[in-house]
């Protein structure tokens, strides 16, 4: 007779349960090729209204800079959870485009991230020098507007392709009572301090998968 370990079995379907839930649920379908060779697309948009979000222990008002939209590829992924910062936006992505998105760029280009910075290095004989890198590179701090483009974006590795659309935003408010604040770049030539995209992300692309 046969006898069955019950705490085995239930084990094994939670895992597939909690794998189940934390896989993104596409909305829709595209088939043309997502193409990495252009740059973003950045339009001000002055006239967009604001809005709230609430965390724990506080409240951030995000102000619109510009619609933006990126196709790119991911070169970095980096969670983060911490504070204010780690709840508003949980994972950054390094992005690649132009020719620092070609696969042969990897034998020459390196990237890392940490603290919210991103880094490159790059080796000589590149097809390209270190300022084409910086400004067809970027990291972008992911606020993700749904809980299923959170998933998307969690569920991307390096080197796919991917295609963002939202808003670039700065954000004021309190966190645990004190006054708290974090500015968007809005400019892909810059570097260092405030120079990442602070993106509010409504729509994802992966593969010819969308995520809403």
């Amino acid at each position: 007779m046969r006898t069955f370990q019950w705490p085995v079995i239930i084990f094994a379907l939670w895992i597939l349960l909690a794998a189940g839930c934390s896989s993104p649920d596409p909305t829709s379908v595209e088939y043309e090729e997502i193409d990495t060779s252009q740059d973003p697309v950045q339009i001000p948009c002055d006239k967009e209204e604001g809005f709230t979000l609430k965390l724990k222990d506080g409240q951030l008002d995000l102000n619109p800079a510009a619609a933006y939209k990126i196709s790119a590829v991911v070169v970095g992924k980096e969670p983060y959870s911490s504070g204010w910062s780690g709840q508003l936006s949980p994972i950054d992505l390094a992005l690649a485009w132009g020719k620092a998105a070609d696969p042969e760029s990897k034998k020459y280009v390196s990237f890392s991230q940490g603290n919210r910075w991103y880094f490159f290095t790059y080796e000589a004989g590149a097809p390209f020098d270190r300022t084409y890198i910086a400004r067809h590179s970027s990291n972008n701090h992911i606020i993700p507007a749904t809980e299923n483009v959170l998933k998307a974006v969690r569920s991307v590795g390096k080197r796919q392709k991917i295609v963002l659309e939202g808003l670039l935003v700065n954000i004021q408010g309190s966190y645990e009572g004190q006054r708290v604040w974090w500015s968007t770049s809005l400019t892909r030539d810059d570097s260092g301090d405030h120079s990442c995209e602070l993106f509010y992300v409504t729509k994802v692309r992966i593969d010819n998968y969308v995520y809403q």
